[in-house]
C-alpha cells in the first residue's frame, strides 16, 4: 500500500497547551489534545510524535504521553514506525478507495433497517446533531458530530454486528474527514447540504431516497481525496 506525498507539520504547535488537572486525567488530556490536532488536520500526516518532545510541549511525563498513543494508534490515526517511532498517519488512495466501497454497500443496508425503527426521540437526536454541524466550524468536534450523525442511523437499525463493521469503518475514516475538511474548499458545506438530505429522506420515511442521498455523500470523501491528490500532484 503506498501513501500520498505529504508535508509534514511540526509539534511545537502545540506549546502553550498544558494540563490543568481539572475533570480528566494527564493521558486523557493528551489524548485529546492530540486527537484534535489531527483531526482538525493542525499536525499533518507523516508528522513524528516524539514523547520526550510532547512530554514537555504539554508539560506532563512521558507515561501519559505513551498511553495516548497507544491509543490513538489502535484508533488509526497514530501509527509505529520501526524507525522513526510514532508517526501520525499518512493518508493512503487504496485505503480510501476500499473503505468508501465497503461503506457504500454497508451503509444503505443498515439505514433501511433503521427506518422502521425511528423513533421520535432518535429523529430530534439527528436533528439536533445536523444543526450542530451547521454552527460548528471545521474542527475535530465537527469529525465527531458527523461520525455520530451517521452512527446514530445506524446503531438504531437493532442489528449489532452490521453496526459494529460500519463502526469500525467510520473510525478509520475520521482520519480521511479531518484531512479533506481542512485542504478541500467547500467540502463541509457540501457535507452539511447532504445530512439535510438524508434527513429529508429520513423524515419522510422513504428509504430509497435515504440511500441515494448516503451513497452520494460517501462519494464526497473519494472526491475530496482525488482533488487533493491532484494538488499535490500539481505543486
Amino acid at each position: 500500500m503506498t501513501s500520498e506525498p505529504v508535508a509534514t507539520s511540526s509539534v511545537s504547535a502545540l506549546a502553550g497547551t498544558t494540563f490543568s488537572g481539572a475533570r480528566q486525567t494527564a493521558h486523557e488530556f493528551v489524548r485529546s489534545v492530540l486527537r484534535s490536532a489531527i483531526l482538525s488536520g493542525e499536525l499533518a500526516g507523516g508528522t513524528r510524535l516524539v514523547q520526550a518532545e510532547l512530554a514537555s510541549l504539554l508539560e506532563v511525563s512521558t507515561t501519559p504521553v505513551r498511553e495516548a498513543l497507544r491509543e490513538l494508534a489502535s484508533e488509526g490515526v497514530v501509527r509505529f514506525d520501526p524507525h522513526r517511532g510514532a508517526v501520525v498517519k499518512e493518508l493512503s488512495g487504496e485505503e480510501v478507495h476500499e473503505i468508501y466501497a465497503i461503506r457504500e454497500i454497508l451503509e444503505p443496508v443498515a439505514l433501511r433497517r433503521a427506518i422502521p425503527k425511528l423513533t421520535e426521540e432518535v429523529m430530534d437526536r439527528l436533528r439536533g446533531l445536523h444543526q450542530k454541524m451547521t454552527e460548528v466550524p471545521h474542527s475535530a468536534e465537527w469529525v465527531d458530530l458527523n461520525r455520530s450523525f451517521h452512527m446514530t442511523i445506524y446503531e438504531t437499525a437493532a442489528s449489532p454486528r452490521l453496526a459494529a463493521i460500519i463502526r469500525s469503518l467510520e473510525d478509520s475514516s475520521v482520519m480521511y474527514i479531518g484531512a479533506f475538511l481542512k485542504e478541500v474548499p467547500g467540502l463541509r458545506d457540501d457535507a452539511i447540504h447532504d445530512h439535510g438530505e438524508i434527513l429529508e429522506a429520513l423524515e419522510r420515511r422513504d428509504g430509497d431516497a435515504a440511500a441515494e442521498a448516503v451513497v452520494r455523500h460517501l462519494g464526497l470523501a473519494v472526491k475530496a481525496f482525488e482533488s487533493r491528490s491532484a494538488q499535490t500532484d500539481e505543486s
